[in-house]
């Protein structure tokens, strides 16, 4: 990671005992440590969390449902606002203060005893974390890194997906030796020690408050329509001139497209095999798909920066097309573990690519109005597809046909990438 031996670059925190290794890299610890963290709030951790919470308090699907979009919706509101101030300020604060949120919301989690409760408590832990550290990581890293940002958000997704891959089995062995409440205040602990404590120590906004350039390149000034990078030039768009462009239109519905399915089948996918299969195969096909996801993120960083991101998330929304096709007729462990396969392939993909999407078009000044523009979107289709989900399970008793719907779903994102074409500014105008 030491990139240039004879780095001279200022003493940035003092948690960071590298001089000479470039001081993006410590941002990068606290975004893999941050991204493992948050998956506490996320589908695959609370799939394990339904069946105890339901048995207990006699909670349905919808109910628990309701919960996790509120969370998603209201991180996508306050996204727009929040994209600004980290453009502006950088997400250290930002991150920080929603790290203290989702720690407290989990120590809610594990004494509450009404629906309100868990819709307040996990809504304000999954807002936090869509709406403040995951904006936060993608905008600093996109900052301090450029050349390099395949590889960096293939390690961010790794974490993320490590977590979702190493949790659940821990997680499932206090539930059965304590309770499903003790597993929640597991995960307060981990969120303080791995995105809190990290976070305050070594965000920092970016490269140029500190006489850098992304990547660690000698400074060498700043052109005002692109950047130049080694031998790669980075357009820099604006919000405005972004919006003129179809391109930006047809990210959104691709974007959009795949969260509504993704998060859906996140949630409800280890309630799904429940119901075919024992709980332990149910957890351990989720760990399966986690860990495929896990394995195969890094390499698709890499991919990412010799191909363009519309070639990745095409790839993405292929492999998740045929892991649904293939959620439907899977009744066995066997092919639990085919979906698994093929989902957590697909889900590594989209990882790299719903990261950077906004980045590797229009550039990074102001990447997070852009990421902020595109998020409200999401306050229709993030509710949209869990909570079809679950209608469908308590209508019929099975998910079979939200799986068939989800398909249609990803073939609706595949055509929006085919049109979303890259962009280029040019003399005149854009093109």
């Amino acid at each position: 990671m030491a990139d240039r031996p004879n780095l001279i670059q200022p003493r940035i925190s003092r948690f960071w005992p590298f001089p000479r290794v470039y001081y993006g890299w410590a941002v990068l610890v606290a975004g893999v440590l941050s991204s493992f963290a948050t998956v506490a709030t996320q589908g695959p951790i609370m799939g394990v969390f339904f069946r105890p919470i339901q048995e207990e308090l006699e909670w349905s699907a919808l109910t628990l449902t309701i919960g996790f979009v509120t969370g998603t919706v209201a991180g996508s509101l306050i996204s727009p606002w929040v994209g600004r101030r980290l453009d502006r300020r950088g997400g250290r604060l930002v991150i920080v203060a929603a790290g203290v949120v989702i720690a407290l919301s989990m120590v809610g989690l594990s004494v509450m005893s009404e629906p309100w409760h868990f819709w307040l408590f996990f809504g304000a832990a999954r807002g936090a974390a869509v709406g403040g550290v995951a904006l936060g990581m993608m905008v600093g890293l996109a900052s301090w890194h450029v050349r390099r940002r395949g590889r960096v958000i293939g390690m961010i997704g790794t974490g993320q997906r490590a977590g979702q891959a190493l949790l659940p089995l821990p997680i499932l062995a206090i539930m059965l030796a304590l309770s499903w409440r003790e597993a929640w205040l597991a995960l307060a602990v981990v969120v303080v020690l791995l995105l809190i404590i990290p976070s305050g120590l070594l965000v920092r906004r970016r490269p140029e408050d500190y006489g850098l350039l992304p990547d660690g390149d000698p400074p060498a000034g700043e052109l005002a329509e692109g950047e130049q990078l080694g031998d790669r030039v980075e357009e820099t768009w604006t919000l405005a001139e972004a919006k003129r462009t179809r391109t930006l239109w047809a990210l959104m519905v691709a974007q959009a497209s795949v969260v509504l399915s993704v998060n859906a089948v996140n949630l409800h996918i280890t309630a799904n095999f429940q119901d075919k299969m024992a709980v332990e195969q149910a957890v351990a096909a989720v760990a399966i798909f986690a860990t495929a996801a896990a394995l195969s993120t890094l390499p698709w960083g890499f991919a990412l920066e010799r191909v363009h991101v519309r070639y990745v998330g095409l790839t993405a929304v292929g492999l998740l097309f045929a892991a649904m096709l293939i959620a439907v007729r899977a009744d066995t462990f066997a092919g639990a573990v085919t979906f698994a396969v093929t989902y957590g392939l697909g889900l590594g993909a989209w990882t790299v690519t719903s990261r950077m999407l906004f980045a590797n078009y229009f550039g990074r000044r102001s990447f997070g109005s852009i990421r902020g523009f595109a998020a409200p979107i999401m306050v229709v289709v993030n509710p949209a597809g869990p909570l079809f989900a679950a209608y469908v399970r308590d209508a019929t008793g099975s998910y079979s046909i939200a799986f068939v719907v989800f398909a249609v779903v990803f073939a609706v994102a595949f055509a929006a990438f085919l049109v979303a074409v890259p962009v280029r500014k040019r003399a005149g105008g854009m093109s």
